[in-house]
């Protein structure tokens, strides 16, 4: 089995979404005073690579500790759609693709690379006919190599607004997906089990 790290590092340098704060690692304890090393962490539960949980655009829906286990292991399908700043994947893109219920539907845009200051207000994203017809499709989750599900541009978050309510989680800001060779594969996003958080920061890896 090949194991493909998804997963940005978390650096006190790791872009973040507009207004939320930068990460922050405090030193709080050190092996020369303490007899061990540890750290204290600031950031939004929404940083780096990260789950979006159903109560982050529904309030009194599944917060990121109440999603049972079995939801952080998928069967994954990985859609290549290059898109560029502010382009929209829409129905057309997924067509041929086999999506089964339960899946999760994950995003190769290529932004991931993209080097710009606009990185966090231009991405690509979901429109309305395709978050729509993810929710028919009963997908367990969807993921995308960017900052958000939603286009940039989009201020009304209208993907988030379709897919968490209906209990589909989000998976954002993946990197490394043009190192997986194979159309399906096996999604781990594990989040950490924060109570009553709207979301967490994840180590997501794929298996093929």
């Amino acid at each position: 089995m090949e194991v493909v790290d998804l997963t940005i590092e978390v650096s006190p340098s790791t872009r973040v979404f507009p207004g939320s704060p930068q990460p922050s690692f405090i030193r709080w304890s050190t092996f020369g005073v303490h007899g061990y090393d540890s750290e204290v962490m600031h950031m939004s539960t929404h940083t780096g690579t990260h789950m979006d949980a159903p109560s982050h655009f529904a309030p009194g829906r599944a917060s990121i500790d109440q999603l049972p286990a079995a939801r952080l292991v998928s069967s994954a399908v990985l859609v290549r759609v290059p898109k560029g700043a502010d382009e929209t994947i829409g129905i057309d893109d997924m067509m041929g693709e086999e999506i089964r219920e339960g899946d999760a539907v994950v995003f190769a845009t290529g932004w991931e690379k993209h080097e710009g200051n606009d990185y966090m207000t231009r991405n690509p994203g979901l429109a309305q006919d395709a978050a729509r017809y993810l929710v028919g499709k009963k997908v367990n989750a969807v993921g995308i190599d960017g900052p958000s599900i939603d286009p940039g541009f989009d201020e009304k978050f209208t993907a988030h607004n379709i897919l968490l309510p209906a209990g589909v989680v989000a998976v954002e800001n993946l990197c490394n997906l043009g190192m997986i060779t194979s159309k399906r594969f096996t999604l781990v996003a594990a989040p950490l089990k924060l109570s009553g958080a709207s979301g967490s920061p994840v180590r997501a890896l794929a298996l093929l």
